[in-house]
């Protein structure tokens, strides 16, 4: 093999040894059958690499997809390597929040990283080479106006490795040519129905017949800004130490004098999927009134007195609406608030100091609605004549405006009187005389706060 033959594979075993991989070593290589992943297995194969193919079938083309697996299930077998397949299903991807790019690239990864323990491979291998790192460059530039999001892939991220990411992909072509190599082509890189083939076909090509060289300068800008963005991750992380007070507890008098601190905060929603004039938005809470909030879907920053909160509605979580009519068993809704319990039961002997956490209904109250309340609910408050918000109720049990959505009331279904904001404010209407209930049947309520 001649010196030029041997640049790839002197390439790629530099750079393992710059990202902290010996040789040998044990490696998952994601393997999709075109000529990037072909290149990276015959190399690292030929540099003595302990191999793991793993080949993730998307779903989309058909009869084309099962080409691609048996192409790389043939490879494996001619070489010896243990081969493992992830088949995707493409309609879930597709409704998914990040839509079938971003939702197949998370399950990816996670399949990938889950490869590595079971095989106790020490990085998973990628065929991004050159030119895909000037793509990046352009289409973070076009799709954020945040430094920190421009720039490009890093040699080593974690689990990941990219041993091709220095070489155009014209010398990886040239080389499989001469080697006798052969792939499978994927029509859909030709589509222009992805924003960054369009970048790859016209952009890119435009911008180098404008300049030539210019693939060469976007590929050196994105590695440099990859490397500046480490060099500043320290920093960011100081500033993070100094403002989060606990986890997603931001201080405002902190993010108010400390630029650094401004910017990791902007960062950490960054990570959380938010873009940067969302999270510019949510900063600005700093200079806004107690109790507004800034919302990223299931996300919220709530600003509170001295901190800006963060925090998720997870799945399961959100309060739901239930509806209790006669003859109800045994239930509960639970919250991040707390758990709110029932069960039939005869009225007590007496409903006086049953406290906020505890209430009974008579059978003839029901049906009654159990739901998270509305701005404009209102209630009349135990021994008071007039009615109050249910907003200003829990304003005076110091409910944190984060965990106010979580707040449950129950609601008499035949006139939609409010009769308990539950844990925090009981009405007036909740007052039983024990006498005209005497032996009749009923619901207990009881409210047990979070810990």
């Amino acid at each position: 093999m001649s010196g030029a033959m041997n640049k790839v594979q002197e390439h790629v075993g530099r750079t393992l040894k710059e990202a902290g991989i010996d040789c040998p070593s044990k490696l998952v290589v994601a393997a999709s059958g075109g000529l990037d992943s072909t290149v990276l297995l015959e190399v690292l194969h030929a540099l003595g690499h302990e191999l793991v193919v793993a080949h993730v079938n998307h779903g989309t083309r058909g009869e084309e997809n099962d080409g691609d697996r048996e192409a790389v299930a043939d490879w494996a077998t001619q070489h010896g390597c243990p081969l493992e397949v992830l088949t995707l299903e493409p309609q879930p991807l597709v409704e998914g929040p990040q839509g079938f790019q971003g939702e197949a690239r998370k399950a990816r990864t996670a399949w990938f990283e889950s490869l590595c323990a079971q095989h106790n491979a020490v990085a998973v291998a990628t065929g991004h080479h050159a030119d895909d790192q000037a793509e990046t460059y352009v289409l973070h530039a076009m799709r954020s106006s945040d430094p920190w999001a421009v720039k490009g892939m890093a040699l080593r991220d974690g689990m990941r490795v990219r041993p091709l990411l220095g070489l155009p992909k014209r010398d990886l072509l040239a080389h499989a040519q001469r080697m006798g190599w052969t792939w499978r082509e994927d029509p859909s890189n030709q589509s222009n129905a992805y924003l960054r083939n369009r970048i790859r076909h016209e952009v890119l090509p435009l911008m180098e017949d404008l300049r030539p060289g210019t693939r060469g300068h976007l590929n050196a800008l994105a590695t440099r800004a990859e490397a500046l963005g480490r060099l500043v991750a320290p920093l960011l992380e100081q500033a993070r130490d100094r403002a989060e007070a606990q986890p997603g507890h931001w201080h405002i008098e902190v993010l108010t004098q400390d630029a650094w601190a401004q910017e990791a905060f902007q960062r950490a929603l960054s990570e959380e999927g938010w873009s940067l004039s969302g999270a510019k938005r949510a900063l600005g809470l700093v200079d806004a009134q107690v109790g507004n909030v800034v919302e990223h879907g299931i996300q919220r920053v709530v600003r509170e007195r001295e901190t800006l909160v963060f925090a998720v509605a997870e799945a399961g979580t959100l309060p739901h609406q239930v509806t209790l009519s006669g003859g109800a068993s045994e239930g509960e809704i639970d919250t991040p608030m707390g758990t709110l319990r029932w069960a039939p039961s005869t009225c007590p002997s007496s409903t006086e100091g049953l406290g906020i956490h505890h209430g009974w209904l008579p059978a003839s109250w029901l049906p009654v609605t159990v739901r998270p309340w509305r701005h404009g609910d209102r209630l009349q408050p135990l021994g008071m004549q007039g009615q109050t918000n249910v907003s200003d109720a829990l304003t005076q049990a110091k409910v944190p405006h984060a965990m106010r959505p979580y707040a449950l009331v129950i609601e008499r279904e035949d006139d939609g009187c409010l009769l308990w904001v539950v844990g925090h404010k009981v009405s007036e209407q909740l007052r039983l005389n024990p006498t005209t209930f005497e032996g009749q049947s009923g619901l207990t309520m009881t409210f047990t706060p979070a810990p």
